[in-house]
C-alpha cells in the first residue's frame, strides 16, 4: 500500500488539471489552474496526453499515473472547489463536462492497458499504478457528481441498474446503447461492511467489494448468479436483480460471445442445479479459488470461465497479494490462509474483459465513501499502529450465540450456519469499530459543511476517524490510570473502543 487513496475535494476537480505537465522532476512544479474554466481543458489535455505515445507509453505508464495520484496526494482538500458565486456557476457549467471527460480518461486507461497487454509490455508496475489511478479517477467523478447534485445540476430518480442513460450510468462509447449480455462481469459495491472487509484484505486496493455474472438458462433467459456471505450461492432473474440498491456497479465484457455464452450457461446450470437438489453451494470464507466445493463470489466468475474454456481461460489474468496484516492474525480471523486471491477489483486490471460502463445509486454513495474512509482508517491502524483486536467476554457471548441461534434456523438472513466462529468474532469486533466511526462522521459532517462550506472529503473523513482514535485512546488511558474502585465500585471505562481495539504499546499518538 504504497500511499493511502486520499481523495475528495482534490481529487474531484485534480486530476483533470495535474497531468499538463507530467513529467516534471518535483510535484510541486504542477501548474495550478487559475480558474474553473480550466477544469475542461486540463482534463482535454490529460486525455490528449494518454492517447499520445510519445507521453504515454509501456515505459512511461507507471510514472505517469503516479506523477498524477502524488499530484493529487499532497493538495489540500479545497484546492478546487468553487470560492465565490460566479465560480460556483462556472463549476455548475462545466462540471457534466468533467465528469464525462474523466470518464473517458479511465477508459482510454483501460484501453492502453488492454494495447500494452496485446504487445507483451504490459508491466506489473503499470499495472499497480493503474488500478491506483481508476481509484483517484472514479472517486473524482464521484466528488464531483455529488456536488452537482447537491447544486440541483442533476436531480435523482431511481433507475434500473445500467439503464444506458446519464447522470446514473456512464457508457464506454465504444458500447453505445449497450444492453447486459451473458457472460457479463458485473463489479459491484454494496453497502455491507462484512464483505468489503473480506474482499479489501488484499494489498491492493479498489472500489469494489463483490463480484457476479449474467447467466443463463437453455432458454435464453438472463439471471445473475453470485456468491452472498448469508446464503451461498444464488440465482435471481436479471430484471429483478437491475431493481436492487448498490452504490456502484461496473460492467465488464470478454469479447469472445461464444465463451461468455458458454460460461454463462455453465454457471446458471451449476447454481441451478445445486439449488433444486435442496443442497445449494456454500459460501467460501477462506477464498480458495483452487477448490470450487464452496465458491465466494469472484470464485463464481472464475469457475464460471474456467469450466467453459476447458481449463484454458483462467480469471483473473494478475491476483492481488494478501501481506499487508503480516504482523497480525487478522487474515486468517477470518478464514483466509492464502498470500494470494483474486479480489473483485482484480477484473478492472484484467485486459482480456472490455470495460462497458458503470452506475451509480447516488443516495448511497456517500455512505459508501464513508464506509470506505472507515476501513481505510480501521486497516491503516492495524498495519501502521499495530492495532489488533482482543477479544472480550460479551464480543465472545455474542459471537456463540449468534451461530447457535442460525444453527437453529433463526436470523438466516443475517450469517450462514456454517461460518467459522472466528470469522463471526471478528466481524462482530469490527463492525462494534466501524459502526461508531461512521456514525461520528455522519455527526460531523454537517458542522463541517456549516464551517467550510463543503461536504468532508476522503482525506477529512480520515482525518475525523483519526481524532476520534486518538480521543478515545486517551479516555482509556485515564481509566487506566485512575483507581480501579470508587466507593467499592467499579469506575467505568469511558471509553468506546479501546478497552478491546488498541495497540500492545497503548500508546495514543
Amino acid at each position: 500500500m504504497k500511499k493511502l487513496v486520499l481523495l475528495g475535494a482534490a481529487a474531484a476537480v485534480g486530476l483533470v488539471t495535474a497531468c499538463t505537465s507530467p513529467f516534471k522532476s518535483e510535484v510541486k512544479t504542477y501548474r495550478h489552474p487559475a480558474s474553473t474554466d480550466e477544469l475542461i481543458t486540463g482534463s482535454r489535455k490529460v486525455l490528449a496526453d494518454i492517447g499520445n505515445p510519445q507521453v504515454f507509453n509501456a515505459r512511461t505508464c507507471a510514472g505517469f499515473v503516479n506523477k498524477v495520484t502524488d499530484y493529487l496526494y499532497y493538495l489540500p482538500a479545497d484546492h478546487f472547489l468553487p470560492k465565490n458565486a460566479t465560480e460556483v456557476e462556472q463549476l455548475k457549467s462545466v462540471g457534466p463536462e468533467v465528469i464525462d471527460t474523466i470518464f473517458q480518461i479511465r477508459v482510454a486507461l483501460h484501453d492502453k492497458l488492454q494495447e500494452f497487454e496485446s504487445r507483451n509490455e504490459l508491466s506489473k508496475e503499470c499495472i499497480l499504478e493503474m488500478r491506483e489511478g481508476f481509484q483517484y479517477a472514479r472517486f473524482s467523478e464521484e466528488y464531483l457528481l455529488d456536488w452537482l447534485y447537491t447544486n440541483k445540476v442533476f436531480t435523482f430518480k431511481k433507475t434500473p441498474i445500467m439503464v444506458n442513460s446519464k447522470p446514473d450510468t456512464w457508457t464506454n462509447p465504444k458500447f453505445s446503447g449497450f444492453e447486459l449480455k451473458s457472460g457479463d462481469v458485473l463489479l459491484i459495491r454494496g453497502k455491507s461492511y462484512v464483505s468489503a472487509m473480506i474482499a479489501r484484505i488484499s494489498d491492493e486496493e479498489g472500489n469494489f467489494s463483490h463480484l457476479a455474472v449474467v447467466g443463463e438458462d437453455k432458454a435464453g433467459k438472463k439471471y445473475i448468479v453470485e456468491a452472498l456471505i448469508q446464503y451461498g450461492v444464488i440465482v435471481t432473474p436479471l430484471e429483478k436483480w437491475r431493481q436492487a440498491e448498490d452504490a456502484r456497479v461496473a460492467l465488464y465484457r470478454q469479447p469472445d460471445e461464444a465463451l461468455a455464452k458458454k460460461a454463462a450457461r455453465f454457471m446458471y446450470d451449476h447454481a441451478k442445479g445445486a439449488l433444486d437438489r435442496k443442497k445449494g453451494i456454500r459460501y467460501d470464507f477462506a477464498m480458495d479459488d483452487d477448490d470450487y466445493s464452496s465458491l465466494f463470489c469472484s470464485e463464481v466468475i472464475r469457475m464460471a470461465y474456467d469450466k467453459a474454456s476447458g481449463g484454458q481461460f483462467i480469471v483473473p489474468k494478475y491476483r492481488s497479494t494478501v501481506s499487508k496484516f503480516k504482523n497480525t492474525d487478522y487474515p486468517r480471523s477470518l478464514g483466509v490462509t492464502k498470500t494470494s486471491l483474486f479480489s473483485p477489483y482484480d477484473i478492472e486490471v484484467d485486459p482480456r474483459f472490455d470495460f462497458v460502463a458503470e452506475y451509480r445509486f447516488m443516495p448511497l454513495l456517500r455512505q459508501v465513501r464513508m464506509q470506505d474512509a472507515v476501513m481505510q482508517s480501521v486497516y491503516g491502524w492495524m498495519i501502521d499502529k499495530d492495532y489488533t483486536f482482543h477479544w472480550a467476554p460479551q464480543h465472545s457471548v455474542k459471537a456463540y450465540f449468534a451461530k447457535m441461534v442460525r444453527q437453529f434456523g433463526v436470523a438466516k438472513d443475517t450469517l450462514p450456519k456454517y461460518m467459522p466462529v472466528d470469522s463471526i468474532k471478528t466481524n462482530v469486533q469490527f463492525e462494534a469499530v466501524a459502526t461508531l466511526l461512521e456514525k461520528n462522521i455522519y455527526e460531523k459532517e454537517k458542522e463541517f459543511y456549516q464551517k467550510k462550506g463543503y461536504l468532508p472529503s476522503f482525506q477529512d473523513m480520515l482525518a475525523i476517524n483519526e481524532a476520534y482514535r486518538v480521543a478515545d485512546c486517551k479516555k482509556h488511558q485515564e481509566y487506566r490510570k485512575q483507581p480501579m474502585t470508587v466507593d467499592n465500585k467499579p469506575l467505568p471505562d469511558e471509553s468506546k473502543f479501546h478497552w478491546f481495539f488498541y495497540n500492545k504499546s497503548k500508546k495514543c499518538e
